[in-house]
């Protein structure tokens, strides 16, 4: 069932929880996101990024999304993960997506808070929810998102870190309702382990009620995402651990057999991996205890 991003996040905050955000690609992934959350009672926040519209064009695969989120047994959100411009995050609502991240992060802090909020005020007219971000998150991986692809280039990961103050002054004058913030995540794999700056986010939590929202949470271990839990974050994004968790068990199933491998059976069993690692996810971050 279909809920609005404020009531999931709301109880997230008065029970100390986060909802997670996975993002799916296939109908595989979406089936095994669902399926996970279903079989832990828990909320899940179904993602559909912008990076892989050549994937899964939105046009087809958003109202797929939205169809098995209405099906589905537990609180559902549907949410535009990195909609990068204006156009295509109207497709999103047009889609009946219900909640948007509006990433114009790229830009001047100025130019940032002007963009998101012309948006933020025609969604919230919709009822859709919307996410900014401030600060911006590098990528080691080309073409997944982020304000600079570094590969395994050493960069200073402080230097992208959110400010306590434009964190303040963003959510004031933008009116959105979740923030994206950086304090020592990447997207894509860590090449180095992360030490998340947990008095950061804590500042950033005092200067604002907004919902708070981390990305790039792959590898990071389960003592810092649960500190970053009780530091104010209630939606953690997941998608380079659920994406490649098939891969492996996948080639060893086509190396291993004697008989002709069909796509159908190798479908099911990705279905089944990103439903597990799926549940591992959901289960950290406490969502199934609400």
């Amino acid at each position: 069932m279909i809920v609005t991003l404020q009531d999931m996040l709301k109880d997230a905050e008065n029970k100390n929880y986060a909802v997670a955000c996975i993002n799916a690609t296939t109908y595989e992934g979406l089936r095994g996101i669902i399926e996970a959350a279903e079989e832990l009672n828990a909320p899940v926040i179904l993602g559909h990024a912008q990076v892989h519209e050549t994937v899964a064009p939105i046009d087809e695969f958003g109202p797929l999304i939205v169809q098995e989120a209405v099906k589905a047994k537990v609180p559902v959100v549907v949410h535009l993960d990195h909609g990068m411009d204006y156009e295509y995050a109207i497709k999103a609502v047009r889609a009946g997506f219900n909640s948007i991240m509006y990433d114009c992060s790229v830009l001047s802090l100025e130019k940032n808070i002007e963009e998101v909020r012309r948006f933020t005020k025609l969604a919230h007219k919709m009822g859709v929810a919307v996410e900014g971000e401030v600060g911006c998150m590098p990528s080691n991986i080309v073409g997944q998102g982020g304000c600079t692809e570094f590969g395994k280039e050493i960069i200073n990961i402080k230097d992208y870190y959110t400010k306590p103050e434009e964190a303040r002054r963003f959510v004031e004058e933008t009116g959105v309702d979740m923030l994206t913030v950086s304090f020592g995540t990447v997207h894509g794999v860590f090449v180095d382990k992360p030490e998340l700056d947990i008095q950061l986010l804590t500042d950033i939590h005092k200067e604002t009620d907004a919902y708070l929202v981390m990305h790039g949470s792959s590898g990071v271990d389960q003592d810092q995402m649960l500190a970053a839990v009780d530091h104010g974050v209630r939606k953690i994004n997941h998608y380079t651990s659920v994406g490649t968790a098939p891969a492996s068990p996948l080639m060893e199933a086509v190396q291993r057999a004697e008989d002709p491998v069909y796509y159908h059976d190798l479908a099911k069993m990705s279905k089944d991996i990103i439903k597990e690692k799926s549940k591992e996810i959901i289960a950290l971050l406490r969502s199934h205890m609400r």
